[in-house]
């Protein structure tokens, strides 16, 4: 034998022929060359027989021996492989099991996981080798069965003796795999009740030790005869351990299953993928479609067969088992998919089975999905993988969002470039005007579709201000026909309440965007604080004292909006605003004409009766707001 040795973790272990063919059984007997070193977690495959190796003898030290399963009481095994069970192996089962690890070191080389791994777990299962047991594991790890990947690490540490840097490769592998495994928590079920994870039985409740699964959503079945089969998808983070509530209903409306072998055969007989007694069985089981197959020793079995169960009827389906020479693997996404074979819905999530050699039509339904079709040929002996994605359906209703009522508050500010009217039109070069600023605060209910599309009312109470100093005015002696020419200052002060409806448009998840166009009225009041300087006709100038006056100001307003937010949880938002506010005069404020004010020696005047805001007016307003979804 050989010693093949290459620096990395854990390592394809391979088994070398010895020159003549006549040893061949004792030399396995003997011993089984190890490839095993400390280095990375995967390992590529052996080195071929040219490369460097250490030549074994019979009867070689342990570390350079293929280790022999542990036995309670046994020292570590120094001599022959031996299996894990006390009744010795044939020579001929020895003879199968090497060729076929050796085909698994083949395949395993060219990176075939799926098929190495079938060739390792058949040759355990003649003659449990440490090699074998290694290159297993590692083909689990690379096909990201993490859990049984896990489980047989385990195994080639806990039964084989082996260096200590093989036990320290094995180590680290087991301490990476157990970050990627978690355990699922089964609890409330009937004793007896079966446990189906993913397609694969995981045993009866209560489980005699941890159900460890591979990080990743699972669909996990309780089953027991006479009770409503429990069903639910669970996501399973790495570390962690989920609980899973599998309490059973006793079957208030049930009909009553049999199923025999048509030639007398006691086989296995399997209702949703659970073993539930042999042929022939009779049992209850809820009303509706169920899946019935058998399944005997090695090959023997009937594909999926549909058993439609009807109240309070016996149902009878008698099958015929015959040998499935080929295999097929179905993983669907979204992982709780209902998979149909041939039309026979074979269950939720991943489904693993023996099928006859030929064309099979395959299917996957999901709820919100485009139903996803393939055909596979399987030829003889085949074993098959078959992934099957599904595309989202956007016009399925399960991803319209429901209706909702909002209600979302603002504040912002408001910049105008001038109120418009006649006073800032008379203000020349000599003047000097302020931007009018402001304030705008708004509270919007409305009831929106689950496209997005919404329909509201809105609230809101704005202010602005503007400074205009030094505008070119006139004040009217009364009795005299000719104005005195000046200036004058005006401080402007608008405020008011709206009231208006609104059509808008909101989308998007994490950062969702607001599309609005609201419309209605403007009722408010102009306060323009002036004061002036004039010349009399007599040439002489004067001040006149500062005079206050109130206009009433109705305007039409329009206040297209968008908003960028962030979500806060389920209901709530945060966001900022750009907002457009278009005032349209329906009545416009002007100067009251009566207002009388003293005119130096032309006795008293009054200012002309000018408009205090435009018939357009335009302002920016810049926000936040907060949005609450009921």
């Amino acid at each position: 034998m050989d010693l093949r040795t290459r620096r990395g973790g854990s390592r394809p272990l391979s088994l070398a022929r010895r020159p003549r063919a006549a040893p061949r059984l004792r030399a396995l007997s003997a011993a089984v060359a190890v490839a095993v070193a400390a280095g990375p977690a995967l390992a590529q495959p052996a080195p071929p027989a040219t490369d460097a190796a250490t030549p074994v003898k019979e009867g070689a030290a342990p570390a350079a021996e293929a280790g022999a399963p542990a036995r309670e009481g046994a020292a570590p095994a120094t001599g022959a492989a031996v299996p894990a069970e006390e009744a010795p192996v044939s020579e001929t089962d020895r003879q199968v099991a090497r060729l076929h690890f050796e085909k698994g070191l083949t395949l395993l080389r060219e990176e075939a996981w799926g098929p190495a791994l079938a060739e390792f777990l058949l040759s355990r299962k003649l003659f449990p080798t440490r090699a074998a047991t290694n290159n297993a594991a590692i083909a689990l790890r690379k096909l990201q069965r993490y859990d049984e990947a896990l489980e047989m690490f385990e195994t080639f540490l806990r039964d084989f003796t082996m260096s200590a840097a093989e036990r320290a490769a094995a180590q680290r592998e087991i301490a990476e795999l157990r970050a990627l495994v978690g355990t699922l928590d089964i609890t409330n079920a009937e004793p007896g009740a079966s446990i189906v994870v993913s397609g694969e039985e995981r045993g009866q409740y209560p489980p005699v030790k941890p159900i460890r699964v591979a990080a990743g959503p699972h669909v996990v079945r309780v089953f027991k005869e006479g009770y409503e089969p429990v069903e639910t998808r669970v996501d399973v983070a790495g570390g962690q351990t989920v609980t899973v509530n599998a309490k059973l209903r006793r079957l208030t409306r049930s009909g009553r299953l049999r199923v025999v072998e048509r030639a007398g055969k006691t086989v296995d007989v399997l209702v949703d993928n659970v073993v539930v007694g042999q042929t022939p069985w009779i049992g209850a089981l809820s009303v509706g479609d169920h899946m019935v197959a058998l399944r005997g020793a090695g090959k023997l079995g009937t594909q999926p067969t549909a058993a439609p169960v009807k109240p309070q009827e016996l149902t009878t389906l008698s099958l015929l088992a015959e040998d499935l020479d080929a295999s097929l693997r179905i993983d669907p996404t979204p992982p709780g998919a209902s998979v149909w074979i041939n039309s026979v819905n074979v269950g939720n999530g991943v489904w693993l089975g023996r099928l006859k050699a030929g064309t099979h039509r395959v299917e996957v339904k999901a709820n919100g999905f485009v139903t996803g079709t393939r055909t596979v040929t399987l030829q003889k002996g085949q074993r098959q993988s078959l992934d099957m994605r599904l595309e989202r359906d956007e016009d399925a209703d399960i991803w319209r969002k429901p209706p909702k009522i909002t209600l979302d508050v603002s504040a912002s500010f408001l910049l105008a470039p001038t109120l418009g009217g006649a006073i800032t039109d008379g203000c020349d070069s000599g003047c000097s005007s302020s931007l009018g600023l402001g304030g705008l605060g708004m509270i919007h209910g409305g009831y929106e579709l689950g496209s997005g599309i919404g329909v509201g009312l809105e609230l809101g109470g704005l202010f602005a201000a503007q400074q205009i100093d030094e505008r070119s005015a006139t004040l009217r002696p009364v009795g005299y026909r000719d104005p005195l020419d000046g200036t004058a200052s005006d401080t402007l002060r608008l405020g008011g309440f709206l009231a208006g409806a609104t059509f808008g448009y909101h989308f998007g998840e994490d950062f969702p965007a607001l599309l609005r166009l609201g419309a209605g009225v403007l009722v408010g009041e102009v306060r323009d604080e002036r004061t002036g300087r004039f010349r009399t006709t007599g040439g002489e100038w004067f001040n006149t004292s500062p005079m206050v006056d109130f206009a009433s100001a109705t305007y039409f307003y329009a206040d297209p909006e968008v908003r960028l937010g962030l979500r806060l949880g389920e209901r709530w938002e945060v966001s900022g605003s750009l907002k457009l506010l278009l005032l349209i005069g329906l009545s416009k404020p002007k100067w009251d004409r009566t207002i009388e004010l003293a005119a130096a020696s032309d006795g008293i005047g009054t200012y002309e009766p000018d408009s205090l805001m435009g018939d357009f007016v335009l302002m920016i307003s810049p926000g936040a707001s907060l949005r609450h979804e009921f």
